[in-house]
């Protein structure tokens, strides 16, 4: 397997001006600082890509920019698996606004950026908000929860399993099918989230918001 790099990281700092935080990394197994919305989105995603094995915030490398060497301070480095078609990267988390403001600014920075990764063998990408819809960071915000306290009890997944077998079905009429009980009820409907979150079962996350009516399969491809 292909080592990640090691880079120095630059340490956030707590500003009342943003929204910082710590995202609890599941891959990374501890949790990563974020100074924006937009950065914790990004380590989301990250979470539910099934090529990344893990990522690193606030890596720092050295670009020639304005006729100088200096330190550019990335927003994360991801490594991903030896059998990805996408390079290991580093990336820069912008709002497209911010870009159109400094838009000459920023073309010569990452023209300079590039310059470095390239030389590493890595990618750069810049993650913006128009990147991944609302309604998918929605989903996966939710079920996200259900990756960091697993819910799914051995005794409903099997009897979902079987009763979904080889159809589809509401995640409604799939409890309903189970039990009656409005205890059971719950319990049903939280192993299924846990079984989508976790990719046994399936549904899809980018065209409506999940809900009970979400329509849900077994995920064959993660047997």
């Amino acid at each position: 397997m292909n080592a990640p790099i090691e880079f120095t990281q630059r340490k956030i700092k707590k500003n009342y001006r943003s929204v910082t935080g710590h995202f609890p990394s599941i891959k990374n197994n501890k949790s990563i600082a974020f100074n924006s919305i937009l950065e914790k989105e990004l380590f989301l995603t990250l979470e539910f890509d099934d090529e990344v094995i893990l990522y690193q915030e606030q890596p720092q490398i050295e670009i020639f920019f304005n006729g100088k060497n200096k330190i550019y301070s990335a927003d994360c480095y991801i490594h991903r698996a030896p059998t990805s078609k996408v390079k290991d990267s580093i990336v820069e988390v912008k709002y497209i606004h911010d870009l159109e403001q400094e838009k000459e600014y920023f073309e010569k920075k990452f023209a300079a950026v590039r310059e470095s990764t390239n030389k590493l063998d890595l990618d750069f990408v810049v993650f913006t908000e128009i990147l991944f819809s609302n309604i998918y960071i929605s989903n996966i915000d939710f079920l996200y929860r259900y990756r960091l306290y697993p819910q799914t009890l051995a005794k409903y997944e099997s009897i979902i399993k079987t009763k979904i077998a080889t159809k589809k079905i509401s995640a409604n009429d799939l409890v309903q099918s189970i039990t009656q009980s409005p205890t059971e009820y719950t319990l049903v409907a939280n192993t299924i989230w846990s079984m989508i979150a976790h990719n046994i079962l399936k549904t899809d996350l980018h065209k409506e918001k999940l809900t009970m009516n979400s329509i849900v399969e077994l995920n064959y491809e993660h047997r």
